[in-house]
């Protein structure tokens, strides 16, 4: 089982990131700028979030002064690139921001990182990523860290819904038939096998707007639980044509995508009961002090809550509390108190650090979080639980 769920974790990946526009997040005049380089896709929900979340995180701690690193207090400026999905413009991205804008730190969403971390290592720039992609682990990176939670995101939801719902043995799954959906898919189908439970897979058209193919098969299969996942963002579209072929067994979903998402495809019944992953944003209220915080600058930003993939705003966060623990912008310092089981807190939760032994890194470069548990009862998320970096680390080490 434990080989099965680590091929998952290694092949587990999302999709790829993308041009180049540069932006700043409105500062005052200040004194002391920390500049930070920032290079996401905005053609895909979780690299627009991550670009309007760190805004918004970063608008928050300068209206409250800044953050303070030793004995200086800074403001918050990001210097943002779109990588248009393109592994040229993420590079070109990365070049400028390394050579030109001169920044020491950079967060990223790009799947292309295997050709970002040769540069920012060499020039000891640290890179936290949310990233998937198995190159992001090398034993000899010194300043590159996974804090997105995309390694171990998936396997903390299964293994609870294993778990708690031991009646479900066989699952369906539905991926986009294109790079991203085989890779995620996959390591899905892994993770659910190193659990026990017992998987078919089918992959459909990305571009396709007609699913029903696919919800005649899972209908005769008859399976006791469907999820949908991939890099495509069709997952709405899968859960619907599933539902109107008329199957009704467990709706879920393994990753975080919002109400929000679904409800543009699923009509009301169809997610009645559906279980998934969620951040304590989603819940109204939400669930967190911060979550809260950033819930209402968002809505104050943007008139309204449309239901925001936030999960990589956890780049920022362990980014900006090991500069505030390490008491200095040498990256050798802020690197250590990364790789040291740095614990963090983000709009999503708390966050940790930990090791990847298996990979034969004791440092502590990837993380898990805290993780919530959503049930959709009358057309509104409820909270079934929250899964605690104690319960994470457990189910990851199955």
């Amino acid at each position: 089982m434990a080989k099965k769920l680590l091929y998952g974790l290694l092949i587990i990946t999302l999709l790829v990131l993308p041009l180049t526009t540069m932006t700043a997040c409105d500062t005052t005049t200040s004194t002391n700028t920390l500049k930070i380089g920032v290079v996401a896709w905005y053609g895909w929900p979780l690299g627009l979030d991550l670009k309007r979340g760190v805004e918004i995180m970063a608008d928050l701690e300068n209206e409250a002064g800044g953050i303070t690193i030793g004995d200086e207090t800074y403001e918050v400026e990001f210097i943002f690139y779109d990588s248009n999905n393109d592994q040229n413009t993420t590079q070109a991205a990365i070049n400028k921001l390394v050579f030109e804008d001169d920044v020491s730190f950079i967060i990223t969403d790009s799947m292309y990182i295997g050709s970002i971390l040769p540069i920012t290592e060499e020039n000891k720039v640290i890179c936290v990523a949310g990233t998937p992609v198995p190159s992001m682990f090398d034993p000899s990176y010194q300043y590159s860290f996974q804090a997105g939670f995309m390694t171990y995101a998936t396997p903390e939801v299964v293994g609870w819904l294993a778990e708690n719902y031991p009646e479900i043995k066989t699952v369906s799954c539905a991926f986009p038939d294109d790079q991203g959906g085989h890779a995620y898919g996959e390591g899905a189908v892994a993770i659910l096998e190193s659990f026990g439970l017992t998987v078919s897979s089918e992959y459909y058209p990305p571009t396709s707007t007609d699913l029903s193919a696919l919800g005649t098969k899972v209908k005769n299969d008859n399976p006791d639980a469907f999820m949908a996942a991939g890099s495509s963002g069709t997952d709405a579209l899968a859960y619907k044509a599933i539902w109107q072929s008329g199957y009704r067994g467990q709706l879920f979903s393994p990753v975080t995508v919002t109400l929000a998402t679904l409800q543009t495809m699923v009509p009301a019944e169809g997610l009645e009961g559906f279980i998934g992953g969620a951040w304590p944003v989603e819940f109204d209220p939400a669930t967190t002090e911060q979550a809260i915080e950033f819930k209402d600058a968002y809505i104050a930003e943007y008139g309204a809550w449309d239901g925001p993939e936030i999960q990589l705003t956890g780049v920022w966060a362990a980014l900006k509390t090991a500069l505030e623990q390490a008491g200095t912008m040498d990256t050798d310092v802020v690197a250590d108190i990364l790789g040291n089981g740095l614990t963090f807190e983000a709009p999503t939760g708390i966050g940790q650090m930990v090791s990847r032994n298996d990979l034969g890194i004791s440092r502590t470069v990837d993380s898990v979080t805290e993780c919530c548990i959503k049930l959709i009862v009358d057309g509104e998320p409820t909270l079934l639980h929250t899964i605690t970096i104690e319960e994470a680390i457990s189910y990851i080490q199955q």
